[in-house]
């Protein structure tokens, strides 16, 4: 009945750590950390066998095999059940080939240092067996190799707890639940194995095998590859990834939970402590300085964040979303925050830096300075500038609408375009002002085109409602001339033929 009592403890051990092993070959193999849970299990199974055997032996030279041949195993846990937190915890980008080879390095040497022990005595001083009945006793003095390995597994069983830890800070409550298991999976085991280092190194039976045994229970449930579960991981990963900021909310308005970005914006805002109900996180925004416009009938609001230092505000959309359940009773709402302040900086970045006249598709009047300052070169003289003022166009607005007017807008931004051709670019440069702005043209030139344009109005005179249009040019034909004068005199020369246009009109009404 030589060590009995031992063999007695350990062969359930053999039994749990197969079992469970089972249990994940059939019932976990589509989990994606089930290869490395696997690879866990199998370690502490074969540890577990070779105990018992050594727990069963009858001999010193068996004995002393078996114990030495407990160092295949025990090192290799601490780095199985790493891979294994990193895969569950959705950071299997670290474990390339690369990574786990560099994991396993230090256990390999460790094994290869107790297989060599006799050479160096680094990894244990001494070991002797000093009793076999009634119960095993023995002298096992630790070499500096064997603390060297122990800080190793310690570190890496810190980062183990820092990974769970923090999925269990940054994972919503409803998915928390592996984590809990395999924080105290990992606990299991670190208790065990303190216990022995300082409690009990000399007990018949390592107490370790025990907690690592018991904690891959925990780490079993950690796994769950149920289509429900799938479907609640997906949504609570879609949960914490949306930009939005999302406040869930029960029947009562109160605050059951709350993504991360919205915990992030709180903090930004200076809030840290969670609202716990609707009417608190809107008191709480408002204590910092919002202001918030209810229309709770379609259940939106808008949220305004003003600095009167100045004058820029920050802009959000809030929307409530009901929740329902059986019989179409409400059982909650989610309140999403869209901020709307990027967006709309955007759009006035994007107006700010438009060249284009949004309702004529021709230059704007930053188009045309930007042109116009490229054009002013040598090798483009003599630039011609024909300034447009379109006449009537308020009796048109009055008569027919602005819609009209704008599509006489439209029109004669079109008939300028066909009729400069490729030779210019057209540019609106206020309401009812179009100027012309052409490279390597002459007063001739300008004078037939505007003949051109005047006739073309008249062709089109239908689709003009009445208006007409005043043109006026100026060139400048030697590069020491001033641009400014040049857009002077054309100014000039439109403004006279519009009085010329008013002459004509009291003439033929006379």
């Amino acid at each position: 009945m030589i060590g009995a009592y031992t063999f007695y403890a350990t062969l359930p051990l053999v039994f749990l750590s197969t079992i469970i092993l089972v249990l994940a070959i059939f019932t976990k193999r589509e989990d994606p950390a089930n290869k490395y849970f696997c690879f866990l299990c199998i370690v502490i199974l074969t540890w577990n066998i070779i105990q018992t055997i050594y727990a069963a032996a009858l001999t010193l030279p068996m004995i002393y095999f078996f114990f030495r041949m407990q160092m295949l195993c025990i090192p290799f846990m601490v780095a199985a059940i790493f891979m294994y937190i990193l895969k569950v915890s959705g950071f299997d980008r670290f474990l390339t080939p690369r990574f786990m080879l560099l994991i396993l390095i230090m256990p390999t040497i460790t094994v290869i240092m107790n297989f060599t022990n006799d050479f160096h005595g680094l990894f244990r001083e001494e070991f002797r067996i000093t009793a076999i009945e009634p119960v095993r006793t023995f002298i096992n003095v630790r070499g500096p190799w064997f603390w060297v390995h122990i800080m190793w597994s310690y570190a890496i069983t810190a980062l183990t707890f820092i990974v769970a830890i923090y999925k269990i800070k940054v994972t919503v409550r409803s998915a928390r639940f592996r984590f809990y298991m395999v924080l105290l999976g990992c606990l299991l085991s670190s208790l065990a194995n303190l216990f022995v280092l300082f409690v009990a190194p000399t007990a018949p039976i390592d107490a370790t095998t025990i907690g690592a045994t018991l904690g891959i229970v925990f780490l079993y449930f950690a796994m769950d590859t149920s289509p429900a579960s799938n479907y609640l991981l997906a949504r609570n990963q879609v949960f914490e990834a949306l930009g939005e900021y999302i406040f869930v909310l029960d029947a009562n308005d109160k605050m059951t939970d709350i993504n991360r970005p919205a915990k992030n914006w709180l903090e930004a805002q200076g809030i840290y402590t969670d609202p716990i109900s609707l009417e608190d996180l809107f008191l709480q925004l408002q204590d910092k300085g919002a202001t918030i416009e209810t229309d709770e009938s379609i259940g939106r609001w808008e949220m305004f964040f003003t600095d009167e230092s100045n004058s820029l505000f920050s802009s959000y959309t809030l929307k409530r979303n009901m929740l329902y359940g059986k019989r179409e009773s409400v059982v909650g709402s989610i309140i999403t925050f869209s901020d709307m302040t990027a967006i709309g900086e955007m759009l006035r970045n994007l107006r700010e830096i438009s060249t284009i006249d949004e309702l004529t598709g021709t230059y704007n009047r930053r188009g045309y300075e930007k042109t116009l300052a490229d054009y002013d070169q040598p090798h483009h003289l003599p630039l011609c500038v024909v300034m447009g003022d379109v006449n009537h166009l308020k009796y048109v607005n009055d008569t027919f609408g602005h819609n009209i007017g704008d599509a006489v807008l439209k029109n004669i931004a079109r008939l300028l375009v066909e009729c400069v051709g490729e030779r210019g670019v057209v540019a609106r440069v206020g309401g009812d002002e179009f100027t012309i702005i052409l490279s390597s043209f002459n007063d001739d030139d300008a004078e037939e085109l505007k003949a051109s344009i005047r006739s073309t109005f008249e062709a089109r005179s239908n689709e003009m409602h009445e208006a007409g249009i005043a043109l006026g040019h100026g060139v400048k034909n030697k590069t020491d001339q001033s641009l400014l004068k040049v857009i002077e005199e054309a100014d000039q020369r439109m403004y006279e033929d519009k009085r010329n246009n008013r002459r004509r009109i009291l003439r033929n009404d006379l």
